[in-house]
């Protein structure tokens, strides 16, 4: 059985309502899609595991979910001070009725959990047969933008990549560390990270944050499942 990483980025007029609210902000930096049932052809439930700064971010991510006209329901578990579950209830509409299409009308294995990032991205795993595989990537709408970060056979036991930095957030996260970025005291800034990666100090500093921020959610989640 062959399995592959997915990262599809949605437009945002194509994206949830709470995806686009990850995007928006800084707080709550990943969503985890952990279960979902689809059995009721009248509405959708699912569980996330929600991280990031919950002292700052919870709220206005409650907020987001009152405001979301398709979420009938919620209820909420704490976890720790990064994290938390929501359970929801949704009206099989609009975006609800997309992902039912793309994780239930399939002879694929969808791995969970799903990612949402704070770039608009959903990152997820599929299992399945090589031509089923090749299917449902040529098969998705033109309009995303997609790309299969790893393709290989499949293998429960192996360390999940979901959580896996991007290219260019590994490159300059190993540029400040090399540069001492890290160290105490600290021996280099963000702008001579910057000239060092070929870019503005901003953009350096999105990475470094996202970066960072991928890297801790990926310490939560181990910290949850273990």
């Amino acid at each position: 059985m062959r399995y592959l990483q997915l990262q599809i980025r949605f437009p945002p007029e194509a994206r949830h309502p709470m995806h686009q609210f990850l995007v928006e902000q800084d707080s709550i930096q990943r969503a985890y899609l952990r279960h979902w049932n689809f059995s009721n052809p009248e509405y959708v439930t699912t569980l996330l595991h929600v991280v990031g700064d919950i002292e700052n971010g919870r709220e206005a991510y409650l907020s987001a979910i009152d405001a979301a006209e398709s979420i009938q329901e919620y209820d909420v578990t704490p976890v720790d001070s990064r994290s938390f579950y929501i359970y929801i209830r949704e009206s099989a509409q609009g975006f609800a009725s997309r992902l039912r299409a793309l994780l239930a009308d399939t002879e694929l294995l969808i791995v969970p959990p799903i990612e949402y990032g704070t770039d608009g991205e959903m990152l997820f795993e599929v299992a399945g047969e090589q031509d089923a595989l090749q299917g449902l990537v040529a098969n998705l709408p033109d309009h995303l933008s997609v790309s299969v970060n790893r393709l290989g056979e499949y293998d429960a036991y192996r360390e999940s990549h979901v959580t896996a930095l991007t290219d260019r957030q590994e490159e300059v996260l190993e540029i400040a560390h090399e540069n001492g970025y890290y160290d105490i005291p600290r021996q280099t800034s963000v702008r001579e990270i910057a000239d060092e990666a070929g870019c503005s100090k901003s953009t350096a500093a999105n990475h470094l944050r996202k970066a960072e921020a991928r890297l801790v959610a990926l310490y939560e989640e181990r910290s949850v499942t273990n």
